[in-house]
């Protein structure tokens, strides 16, 4: 990585965020090299907040690489009107994604890792600066600041595979930065050590009513990305006991059938563990509307015909999360962005388009707890999967279910199906069908593989089949300006060369 970037990028950091600014042409104001900008800040608790809070800013700017990165490459989002002439976006629908394609730049995660590296570099130096300041405080926000360090290296490590793995923050320009990347099993067994150990520090919740406790890193953040890390890694008694640990709390439910839009709409429900905040009352919106709904039928996204079908495959009954729910069928629109409720007559006012994006909530939570069940084996938890998706489906109005599956592979079908239907549209789907794949020495890769080849016409399908055998290929490529800007530091993903 550019160490002139780092640098600057800490520098207007702190000239931005401090301030409460936001512009393109502070990046100019830089001080000269060597000259270090922590003595002439962290005096206060205020400064501290102001650089977490940066953090959570350079994800809120990465979210079309949250929709892009986790569905976009799945068999439930297809491009829509929007996109269909992008030369791009087609390359990466068609796997011939190149590192010049735009969906490759990792900038704005290693700009809020940066942030991150700051707060925990730093916070503790303002204790004697500011009183008022308390040592719970500051190991709460060191604490916070590791569990969305964290968060981005899960992402970096999910889409591009081994990563530079960087925990410090810029000091100065005799500072080398250009990092060579790390294992990425690795990286996940690193931050879920780093998790464990500020458990106990890490916020159990905010005020009482405050957006905070929905929008800001708590323990049931912490647990819910455990848990997660955990099914990567294969550690299924620590994924189950992470997902019991949130459901004990009590502090969160599914929501009744009825009220299952209010997931989305106003958000921030009872279900949810922890959601990217926008807010139209304080000028936050965001393209969620634009690009998965658009009134202008120019959408970026639409859904699957494949993935309509799931809905449909017991056609007596209703799935609340169907259309008018999560999608529109007669447009393929996605709705879950859209409306103020279920039903195509509910459409959000300009005003009211600042939906959450939504990182972890109980349904997901249960779900990963079933695959882990699926996985593990044990006595009774073929048992346990089954109710847990029964679960699921009757909150979303089922009376009839499939059947008990018989095998581990039908269970793990059974599973997918049904985050799917529950998760579809929220950056989920591409990173089930990768984690299935790579498991176990890519024992069910051909489960991606079947999934994919849905959507592609019947003459494209030996070459695409042949694509999607090497594993590295489910990886992004480094984008090419980050491997000229490391001075051949960087090694290119294998399946690029």
């Amino acid at each position: 990585m550019n160490k002139r970037y780092f640098f600057n990028t800490l520098k207007a950091l702190f000239l931005l965020l401090v301030s409460g600014g936001t512009a393109c042409n502070s990046w100019l104001d830089v001080k000269p090299e060597n000259e270090q900008p922590n003595d002439e800040f962290w005096n206060n608790k205020e400064e501290v907040d102001a650089v977490m809070m940066g953090a959570y800013q350079q994800l809120r700017s990465s979210l079309e690489l949250l929709v892009r990165w986790g569905e976009l490459r799945g068999d439930v989002t297809i491009l829509g009107p929007g996109l269909t002439s992008n030369e791009n976006m087609l390359a990466v629908k068609g796997l011939e994604i190149k590192d010049t394609n735009p969906i490759c730049k990792w900038q704005q995660f290693y700009n809020a890792i940066g942030r991150c590296n700051a707060v925990i570099r730093y916070a503790a130096d303002v204790l004697p600066r500011d009183k008022t300041f308390t040592q719970k405080a500051c190991d709460a926000y060191v604490a916070e600041a590791k569990w969305v360090r964290a968060l981005c290296y899960f992402y970096l490590v999910r889409t591009f595979r081994d990563v530079p793995y960087v925990t410090e923050p810029y000091l100065n320009d005799s500072q080398e930065f250009r990092i060579p990347k790390s294992d990425g099993m690795e990286i996940l067994k690193t931050i879920a050590a780093d998790l464990r150990e500020c458990a106990q520090q890490i916020p159990v919740a905010y005020d009482p009513g405050s957006w905070e406790n929905k929008g800001r890193a708590t323990v049931w953040a912490l647990y819910a990305l455990l848990a997660d890390i955990y099914l990567w890694t294969e550690q299924y008694d620590e994924t189950i006991a992470m997902c019991e640990n949130i459901e004990k709390s009590g502090l969160y439910t599914l929501l009744p059938t009825e009220s299952w839009y209010q997931i989305y709409n106003p958000g921030n429900s009872e279900e949810s563990i922890i959601e990217l905040q926008w807010s139209a009352a304080q000028l936050q919106t965001n393209n969620l509307f634009a690009w998965f709904y658009n009134e202008s039928n120019n959408n970026n996204y639409a859904i699957s015909d494949a993935a309509m079908a799931k809905f449909a495959e017991f056609p007596d009954e209703t799935d609340v999360r169907g259309s008018g729910g999560s999608y529109i069928e007669a447009s393929a629109k996605v709705w879950k962005y859209a409306g103020t409720a279920t039903g195509v007559e509910n459409l959000r006012e300009s005003s009211q388009r600042d939906a959450n994006w939504i990182f972890y909530r109980l349904a997901d939570v249960l779900l990963m707890k079933a695959e882990a069940y699926v996985m593990r084996g044990a006595e009774g938890d073929s048992d346990a999967a089954y109710a847990i998706i029964r679960q699921i489906r009757e909150r979303a109005g089922y009376t009839m279910h499939p059947d008990m599956p018989d095998s581990q592979s039908e269970a793990i079908d059974l599973v997918l199906d049904e985050r799917l239907r529950e998760l579809c549209f929220e950056g989920k789907r591409w990173f089930d069908l990768v984690r299935v794949a790579v498991r176990n020495d890519g024992q069910y890769k051909n489960k991606l593989v079947s999934l994919l080849l849905q959507n592609v016409a019947a003459k494209d399908r030996p070459l695409y089949q042949a694509k999607l055998q090497n594993t590295y290929g489910y990886y992004l490529p480094i984008n090419e300006s980050d491997m000229i800007a490391s001075g051949g530091v960087l090694v290119q993903n294998p399946y690029y060369l």
